[in-house]
């Protein structure tokens, strides 16, 4: 099949992984599942968010050429910049004070492991001039000294002296990068660069946000002259975007765009982040009836109003490299009256999001890109489509991943704390990937330790590659899910993949009414009774949140009505929907609504919308 048609016949929906410069593998995927599927519901975290929030607006500019500029994407981002470096490379511009410090932190990247330690040295030196000459300084004293001396001491002074100073200058710029990353990123909101352009940026290069602002608008056909493109404008075109963030103030993952009406933001402070015509929209669009607010803060709009730029930037926080993002709530105790809350990268918490969009029984398939460093022993190969996987449909699921790491030295200890660390981010993501119904949908790509990730100066070749690399992965996905014939002969991956959801969905629900019977009819000493509560027969009143008395009748009805289901799915055979049940067996459990979507959105299984039915 060729070209994007205007009506696909087959829905799907799409969540990317997080991976900073990885985000270049997944523009050509998206365009490979647009030729056969209508994006209804697209979503990621990090970089995977900045894919989404692109294939969402290339749906909605599906007619206006969308997905034939997305294509292009990653050809533009590789070419090389009018000041040098790549177009991918100058979007990150550091903010002032933190030039020094990213001139080192990227000084080594796209180098051999040789050359890197002199390019970081010279980059030290340059950046921090002061700081090294103050630390050199008693070498320099000595060497001096040193050069007076005459025969054996002579020698021993002046290697002294080398000595003090390399030892010297190192310290010396040790204390100046600290110092300097002690005052500068605080002040830089926690980052080296804030997605806007540095301080006497010539204009020759955009920055992040800019650019990603009028990507998203050109995407949607609008070009920046026209509104910014709101979650409002999408879910009304029938496509719904959810993205991750993590409030790092609360200590939780939140999906975005979220109904809590809690929120603020500083017109100020949105102005260094944000193009101004996009902080303008969310001022003069706020939600009815807003709370007042002191200072400059402004209530944040609506979903239906909110932005999309400013939810994928909020999710695209890697922490230390882009800046975090400042919202308030109200609180009479905090000074000045309200309490900010940092929202840092969504990765952090929540990298790949397969828990969007489920539904217990999907009517359309939601696909997964993930990311991965090639496993031991498996080589990378010049046909792309071998540097991807998809697991067998044979029960085999994804095959497991080793984190390892030295066994002694001090490399032992990094690996170790690294471990702990991509444990604590990553093992709800994992553990969910893993399950029956998942893992079968969910297509992983290769990378090498030079590809994607924090390497900012990857080459044409790279980019080119890993966007292939991302085609071919979608292509075994389409295969797969569509078949020969789309949308006109049942296609076995699909047929499949709707079968186990069927037989996860019943086996958990087997476990969890068992667990309702059981807690029902139990009755703990100097207890209210659940059946006194609710239930045929209740006449005690609830503690708290008792029910309206136009549904009181209805609720004692169902309570009974559940109640006697769960009594006749224990009689025999009580394993009918647990045996021979997919491995790992699944476990329903409640989840607070704001980790998945807000309230009432579009996309949840239980709510109306073009989000409706997801498998994810």
């Amino acid at each position: 099949m060729t070209g994007y048609p205007a009506e696909p016949r087959l829905d799907c929906d799409v969540i990317m992984k997080g991976g900073i410069t990885s985000g270049v593998i997944y523009p050509r995927a998206v365009c490979e599942l647009a030729r056969t599927y209508r994006l209804r519901s697209v979503g990621g975290a990090s970089a995977g968010a900045i894919a989404a929030a692109a294939a969402a607006a290339a749906e909605y500019g599906r007619t206006a050429d969308g997905f034939e500029k997305l294509a292009n994407l990653p050809d533009e981002i590789s070419e090389p910049a009018a000041i040098g470096g790549s177009v991918l490379f100058r979007l990150f511009q550091p903010a002032g004070r933190t030039r020094g410090l990213f001139r080192v932190a990227t000084a080594g990247l796209g180098k051999r492991k040789a050359i890197q330690v002199i390019a970081i040295a010279l980059a030290v030196v340059r950046s921090f001039p002061i700081a090294v000459a103050l630390g050199a300084l008693p070498g320099i004293v000595l060497l001096i000294l040193a050069l007076f001396g005459t025969g054996i001491a002579r020698v021993t002074a002046i290697v002294a002296a080398v000595l003090l100073l390399l030892v010297g200058a190192t310290l010396g710029a040790a204390v100046g990068i600290a110092q300097r990353v002690g005052r500068a990123v605080p002040a830089n909101n926690f980052g080296l660069c804030s997605g806007m352009p540095g301080p006497g940026s010539s204009g020759q290069a955009e920055a992040l946000t800019p650019w990603l602002h009028k990507t998203v608008q050109d995407l949607a056909g609008r070009g920046t002259a026209g509104t910014p493109l709101t979650f409002g404008d999408l879910e009304t075109h029938g496509c719904a975007l959810r993205v991750m963030t993590t409030n790092l103030t609360r200590g939780q993952p939140l999906a975005m765009p979220w109904s809590d009406r809690q929120y603020f933001f500083d017109e100020k402070e949105f102005r260094d982040l944000f193009p101004a015509d996009v902080v303008e929209w969310m001022v003069d669009h706020p939600p009815a009836n807003a709370a007042e607010a002191p200072d400059s803060l402004r209530p944040l709009p609506a979903p239906e109003h909110l932005p999309v730029l400013v939810a994928t930037r909020m999710s695209l926080s890697f922490p230390f490299l882009l800046s975090a993002i400042p919202l308030h709530t109200l609180d009479a105790a905090a000074p000045g009256g309200h309490r900010v809350h940092w929202f840092s990268d969504g990765g952090i918490c929540s990298n790949l999001p397969v828990h969007f969009f489920d539904s217990p029984l999907p009517s359309r398939p939601t696909f997964a890109i993930d990311l991965a460093p090639f496993p031991p022993g498996r080589e990378k190969s010049d046909v792309e489509r071998e540097n991807t996987f998809l697991p067998a449909l044979d029960d085999s699921g994804r095959p497991p991943r080793w984190t390892t790491w030295p066994s002694t030295g001090l490399g032992s200890l990094v690996g170790f704390a690294g471990a702990m660390l991509s444990t604590a981010r990553s093992w709800v993501d994992e553990s969910q990937a893993a399950m029956p119904g998942y893992d079968d949908r969910i297509v992983t790509v290769y990378v090498e330790d030079d590809e994607g990730g924090l390497n900012l100066e990857m080459d044409q070749s790279q980019i080119t590659g890993l966007a292939e690399r991302g085609k071919a992965a979608a292509e075994q996905l389409v295969e797969r899910f569509a078949g020969e014939l789309p949308g006109t002969t049942p296609a076995l991956g699909w047929e499949r993949q709707r079968w186990l959801r069927f037989r996860t969905a019943t086996a958990g629900l087997s476990g969890w009414l068992t667990g309702f019977r059981t807690g029902y009819t139990a009755t703990p000493p100097a207890t209210t009774p659940y059946g006194d509560l609710a239930g045929p027969g209740a006449t005690e009143t609830p503690p708290s949140h008792d029910f309206e008395p136009a549904r009181r009748i209805a609720v004692d009805q169902r309570t009974g009505e559940l109640l006697t289901l769960a009594t006749d799915w224990a009689e025999p055979p009580a394993d009918a929907f647990t045996e021979g049940a997919p491995e790992p067996a699944p476990v329903l459990q409640l989840v607070p609504k704001a980790w998945i979507e807000r309230p009432g959105s579009p996309g949840g299984s239980g709510s109306p919308g073009p989000g409706l039915g997801g498998s994810a």
